[in-house]
């Protein structure tokens, strides 16, 4: 039997409303190190979005390498991981062939995909792990010597099927990959990871894999099939996930790929709330709330004008977040400001054919419509690079 503990989307040197989450993020960790010591697992996979930005704050940096010294240096636990479209490839790609060496495995390019790590568990069982980092299907080609994927499913099943056709023994093979499989339920925390086309992957194109441990999607389920999962994120990143439980999956795997799933909470140093009514009754509620140091977002629901509701809510929710009004009174909008609401909400893409319209008369011609979609993209590339 092959213990394998799956987790994914820490966002280290997240920022929420403008809180830093980092105090957060490391008491997670230390959960996470105990449920470690606890389970006895054989390896531990970090499907990606490590990170929560291509050039991580340091003290995001400094808690993941405490973390991996803790686990990789002291527990001497395998560590496999792969970047997600949060992280730089690059960047967490550095010294990963000496990181290799000592038990901490970064699949940082696709070639790496091709050299999976084989993880022994007890009674002479063993597993491949593969690890496929986000890129674009652009990347997917060159490294297939293919000429193009139009999408990033087509990206996926043809890497996934060459790295099958490659295997050259029985072992059960395990896949780390962060992607948005088709059918997951998302927050609003979640980037979209590609621009122009289907940005969903199947769950069929993950056959073939004895278990397929995702990351993307910040809620802990199952994507279409048994054996490809999502274990969600680290913590509550957004209003949407308020109420998710955050988890960490261990897989239990035999050689004849027999396959078992138990979720573990993760407990959080505080939780996320919100709570909602008119501003006198949230003040007077607070002093009644055995959580009131959760971090909390409130809508109050008051017709006409109100003064210092921040300020107020502050001083019985310390770590009060964001106050809005949810319902109620609604000024009216003038026309300009109306559009200039529907003008933020335009990707792009959107914005830029608009103008194009209005500055030419004429739409964007198909080829014109696909240039600027690769220029978006790579804009997007540069970015993610620094």
């Amino acid at each position: 039997m092959i213990r394998l503990l799956h987790t994914s989307d820490w966002h280290l040197g997240r920022f929420l409303y403008g809180k830093s989450l980092i105090e957060d993020q490391a008491f997670a960790l230390d959960r996470l190190v105990e449920l470690i010591d606890r389970v006895k697992p054989h390896a531990l996979l970090i499907a990606g979005d490590l990170f929560d930005r291509p050039l991580p704050p340091e003290s995001a940096i400094t808690l993941f390498d405490d973390f991996l010294n803790r686990i990789a240096g002291e527990r001497r636990l395998p560590v496999l991981l792969i970047p997600g479209n949060h992280d730089s490839c690059e960047r967490l790609g550095f010294a990963s062939q000496l990181l290799r060496e000592r038990g901490v495995t970064i699949f940082s390019r696709v070639e790496d995909a091709f050299t999976p790590i084989a993880i022994r568990g007890d009674n002479g069982a063993e597993a491949l792990v593969y690890g496929i980092p986000f890129v674009e299907p652009v990347v997917v080609a060159r490294a297939l010597k293919q000429p193009k994927f139009e999408t990033p499913d087509e990206a996926t099943r043809a890497l996934c099927r060459e790295l099958l056709e490659k295997k050259t023994c029985a072992r059960p093979a395990v896949l780390l990959c962060h992607a948005f499989v088709a059918g997951g339920e998302v927050s609003d925390s979640e980037k979209e990871i590609f621009i122009g086309g289907s940005s969903h992957v199947s769950h069929s194109a993950f056959q073939g894999f004895a278990y397929t441990a995702l990351g993307h999607l910040h809620k802990p389920q199952r994507a279409g099939d048994e054996r490809v999962r999502y274990s969600g994120s680290l913590l509550p990143y957004s209003k949407s996930e308020v109420g998710h439980e955050k988890a960490v999956l261990e897989i239990h795997l035999t050689n004849a790929s027999e396959l078992t799933v138990n979720q573990h909470s993760l407990p959080c140093l505080r939780d996320l709330r919100y709570v909602e009514g008119e501003l006198a009754e949230l003040i007077a509620n607070a002093s009644e709330d055995a959580k009131r140091d959760d971090y909390v977002i409130a809508g109050f629901t008051d017709k006409g004008a109100v003064l210092d509701a921040y300020l107020r809510l502050r001083g019985v929710y310390p770590n009060l977040l964001h106050v809005s009004r949810a319902g109620g009174y609604q000024p009216e909008e003038s026309p300009a400001l109306s559009r200039k609401r529907e003008r933020e909400s335009l990707s792009e893409l959107e914005l830029f054919t608009e103008f194009f319209h209005a500055s030419t008369g004429a739409d964007l011609d198909a080829s014109e419509r696909s240039a600027l979609i690769e220029a978006i993209a790579e804009l997007e590339r540069e970015e993610r690079v620094g």
